[in-house]
């Protein structure tokens, strides 16, 4: 390799998937080319204030507080006129910071990990006069946002054939998408056994004799995980329950307390970790909502999911990948999905039947794949 790489990746805050995604392919490149340099670059400098509002604070308000906002801002972001409104509206302070970074970090390769970032860096990237090899990666599997294929000269990595199909539909050229391997950590493909569960079951406090359910919904927790724990303790749950807050302080704390109240309910509750994979492979099926990195994670360790919201259209492809091939369930109101748990937890021959449909589950979570594409570039 004659010149030496200098990867920026761009990421915003919606969500864990996007920053976690780069952070692994950022290892996989170092892995095969150490002499790389790779800097991670939050899309929006500390003065962005309207791209903050607009794509990270909106973001959180819309999927957990205000949830049928998402709704309507997502059918509204299918009309191109409008999401050309919102990208003009934070363009000239976006891209302006976006020709500094390149000034100063003078890189030969970018690769963007969010769609509202793509169209201000290209923007820079022609101002600059440089030679840049810029590269969208899509991080939503399935079902996706226009949004991710405006720029049509660009070149895109998807994980799927469906997104490749609309990303041409919506006049891409099909040699400007490559389907790749889904990037996720791999700590979590790692195989494992009864006495690797039983050694985790000891190390964060869980009863051997009991089936464990975890509660996870990502960076920002799960959302009607409160009326899902209040279900458990009306009917006296006699199952283990791991729930994983996140960056909800709020929850956490109100579980801390239900615990204390109830002891017999026999909750584990955690903030924002960096073990889920442990968590994970010590727990017999899990409640979430359908965000991509987290559900490839939990499928890849062979865990069946009960999914119990997704984003409107976004993640709709998320919730029907699991449905479809048998290794997960879309239950929304909070009976009907302790009803569920009950039912796979107290059936005997449950883990068999699962067994099956997760080996003709095929799911290519090789990231080097993908680092040996932008390298050979």
């Amino acid at each position: 390799m004659s010149e030496r790489r200098k990867f920026l990746f761009l990421y915003l805050t919606t969500g864990a998937g996007h920053i976690s995604t780069a952070k692994v392919l950022r290892h996989e490149i170092l892995k095969l080319y150490p002499e790389a340099e790779i800097v991670m670059v939050h899309g929006f400098d500390k003065h962005n204030y309207v791209g903050k509002s607009l794509f990270e604070h909106g973001y959180f308000l819309a999927t957990n507080i205000f949830h049928g906002a998402f709704s309507l801002v997502y059918d509204i972001s299918r009309f191109r006129p409008v999401m050309t409104a919102f990208s003009k509206a934070i363009h000239g302070h976006t891209t302006r910071y976006f020709e500094k970074i390149i000034e100063q970090e003078n890189p030969t390769d970018i690769v963007s990990f969010h769609f509202a970032l793509t169209p201000h860096m290209k923007s820079a990237i022609i101002r600059s006069h440089r030679k840049i090899r810029l590269t969208t990666m899509v991080t939503d599997p399935f079902t996706l946002p226009a949004a991710w294929f405006y720029e049509r000269d660009q070149k895109y990595l998807v994980y799927s054939e469906e997104a490749r199909q609309y990303g041409i539909s919506l006049k891409v050229p099909p040699e400007n998408i490559t389907v790749v391997p889904f990037i996720m950590n791999k700590k979590y493909a790692m195989p494992f056994n009864d006495g690797d569960i039983a050694v985790l079951r000891r190390k964060h406090g869980f009863d051997q004799n009991k089936k464990v359910l975890l509660m996870v919904g990502g960076g920002d927790g799960i959302p009607g995980a409160i009326e899902i724990i209040n279900k458990c303790v009306l009917r006296k749950a006699g199952f283990a329950i791991a729930i994983v807050c996140g960056k909800d302080v709020a929850k956490k704390t109100y579980f801390e307390g239900l615990k204390r109240i109830y002891p017999r309910l026999d909750l584990h509750v955690f903030g924002f970790v960096n073990f889920l994979d442990e968590l994970v492979k010590l727990s017999d099926c899990v409640v979430m909502k359908a965000g991509p990195a987290t559900l490839i994670e939990v499928l890849s360790c062979r865990k069946p999911v009960i999914i119990c919201r997704y984003i409107h259209n976004q993640e709709l492809g998320n919730m029907r990948f699991a449905v479809n091939n048998h290794v997960g369930w879309f239950i929304q109101k909070p009976g009907p999905i302790y009803d569920k748990v009950e039912e796979l937890l107290n059936d005997e021959h449950f883990s068999e039947k699962m067994a099956a449909n997760f080996e003709r589950l095929k799911i290519d979570t090789d990231a080097s794949k993908i680092a040996k594409l932008l390298l050979a570039e």
